[in-house]
Parts: structure tokens; C-alpha cells; sequence
């Protein structure tokens, strides 16, 4: 289900998106889907007459990897799942897909662009739009263990977008979310082998908080990121190499590094992507932004 946050600013921004992307439709071992659909923003979305691209991803069972090594690798069920994903968009009349799969194993490679390609050759006919998401990656390396499956040229072939996640450049370790020089490596290589007219930036609004000796990371909105400086007393700033908000504060003995993105964290990602004249950007996820977000899409400067 959709959250609430989620909800009022689809619609309170209707008018300045053009598409929503949610995160509805899991995948079976046999190439099924488990439909989530939320009612509300499906309704929601449709009275604001906003195309949807279904995210089709392997989040359905917590065998993640072991389930889309799965499907992928049997021709079965790779089969099944394209005309399911045909037949779920004729009967929902959505705009098309985003093919959201992560840690698809380095050796399904080949696999993974076999789906594109049977995926693109079966909805492209039908008039539906064949999206995927792809990890960030500042170059070709088939055996990196999170985005190895991922061919840029090879899976931008057969897709009409390309949905370049430029963010997460730390997880283990604290660190920024996504720093201006990151970005900026990511999308020179995703541009030296896709077509600039398919690439989208994917742009973070979220927050992580990390014990300093690392870990998984909390998630933390925009909102919840400036509520813990300020009840811990902690001073953010503004890191202007990374472009992108920080503040550390201590608790049961323990110190935390936060990095999260703001309006002018947001803003810098922005004017990169139109000085590349990318024709758009994705953004994860409503509900979690700075305010002033809506601001910096409008032309106000933060």
C-alpha cells in the first residue's frame, strides 16, 4: 500500500508530474505476478489522467536472488512472465513497465537481456512502453556482484527508457547518498554507450542514518532527518564537495553519521541532468522529499 505522505503529494502535485512509477506488481517462480495495486492512488492517478509504468520486481518472496536467477534462467517461466506483464497492462491500461530486478546474479547476464528483448518485442507491438531501472555503475564490469547482469548498451537496446539509479554510493559505510561527482561519473559512462534520448536520471529524496562504524543504514525521509538533528541538538551541514546535507549526533554512547538530500542537494542533480539535456529524471520516492523540492521542479532557487 501506498503511504499517506505518498498519497497527498500525488495529490497535491498531480499537475507537475507526468508519470508515476509505482512499486506494484511482484514476480513467481512460475512467471506470475502478485498484484499490489493501492485502489487509492490507483484512483488517485487516474483522476489526475497521470500515465503509470507498473514496477515489475522480485520483491515478492524474500528468496529475492534466488527467484529471479530463477526465472530468468528458465525459458518457461521468462516466457510466462512477459505475457503476464502483457496482460496485466491490457487489463489495467497502464502506459507500460519498469522492469525493477535487483541483485540478479552477475552470470544471468545474458538471461536478463534475453528478457528485455522478448519483453520489448512483445509490448512495443502492443503500443506499451518497455522502462527498466538499472544500478549505478561507472563502468562495464560483468562480475561486479550487484550490477554485473546489468549490459547498459546491451539492456538499453530493446528499452524505450532507461532509468539510470545514480545513488546509494554508500550503503555499508556511512557517506553521502549521492554526491554531485558520483552522479556526474555515473551518468558520463551510462552516456558513452546509451542513447542520451533514453537515459532518465534516478534521483534519491531520502536519508540514511548509520552507527560510524557502519551497517545497514536507517532510511530516513527528509522530514525525519531535520526532526533528528533537531532532537538531538545536532548541527546539519551542508557538504559543498558531495552537495549534499550532513549531521552527526551521539545516542546510548553511540555516534551516527547522517547524509540526506534537500532542496539544493536536489537542485545541483537537476541542473547536471539538463546540462546533459537528459529528457527527464525519476525521483524515489513521493513522500519522502524536502518541500522546497516542488520549489526547485517550479524554477525557484533554493
Amino acid at each position: 500500500m501506498s503511504s499517506p505522505d505518498a498519497l497527498a503529494d500525488l495529490r497535491a502535485h498531480a499537475g507537475e508530474i507526468t508519470a508515476i512509477i509505482p512499486f506494484w506488481f511482484g514476480i513467481t517462480a512460475q512467471g506470475g505476478l502478485v498484484d499490489q495495486a493501492d485502489p487509492e492512488a490507483l484512483e488517485a492517478a487516474r483522476t489526475y489522467n497521470l500515465p503509470i509504468l507498473a514496477i515489475i520486481h522480485n520483491y515478492a518472496s524474500p528468496q529475492y536472488g534466488p527467484l529471479i536467477h530463477q526465472v530468468l534462467t528458465t525459458a518457461g517461466a521468462r516466457h510466462a512472465l512477459v505475457e503476464n506483464i502483457l496482460a496485466m497492462l491490457e487489463r489495467y491500461g497502464f502506459a507500460g513497465v519498469n522492469i525493477d530486478f535487483e541483485f540478479v546474479p552477475p552470470e544471468d547476464r545474458p538471461y536478463l537481456t534475453a528478457f528485455m528483448e522478448e519483453l520489448g518485442a512483445r509490448l512495443r507491438p502492443a503500443g506499451y512502453l518497455t522502462t527498466i531501472s538499472v544500478p549505478a555503475e561507472l563502468e562495464d564490469n560483468p562480475r561486479h556482484p550487484f550490477s554485473g547482469a546489468f549490459s547498459y548498451p546491451d539492456l538499453a537496446a530493446p528499452s524505450d527508457q532507461v532509468y539510470v539509479l545514480a545513488y546509494d554510493e554508500h550503503f555499508a559505510t556511512p557517506g553521502p547518498i549521492a554526491s554531485i561527482g558520483f552522479v556526474r561519473q555515473v551518468l558520463g559512462y551510462a552516456l558513452s554507450v546509451i542513447p542520451v534520448s533514453k537515459v532518465k536520471l534516478g534521483m534519491p529524496v531520502y536519508g540514511y542514518d548509520w552507527p560510524e562504524t557502519g551497517g545497514i543504514p536507517r532510511t530516513l525521509s527528509y522530514n525525519q532527518a531535520v526532526a533528528l538533528a533537531e532532537r538531538t541538538g545536532a548541527t546539519i551541514r551542508y557538504d559543498p564537495t558531495a552537495q549534499e546535507a550532513t549531521f552527526q549526533y551521539v545516542e546510548n554512547s553511540i555516534r551516527h553519521i547522517v547524509w540526506f538530500e534537500e532542496a539544493r542537494s536536489f537542485a545541483a542533480k537537476l541542473s547536471l541532468a539538463r546540462s546533459l539535456s537528459l529528457p527527464g529524471i525519476g525521483v524515489w520516492r513521493l513522500g519522502l522529499e524536502d518541500p522546497a523540492v516542488w520549489d526547485v521542479l517550479a524554477g525557484v532557487d533554493p
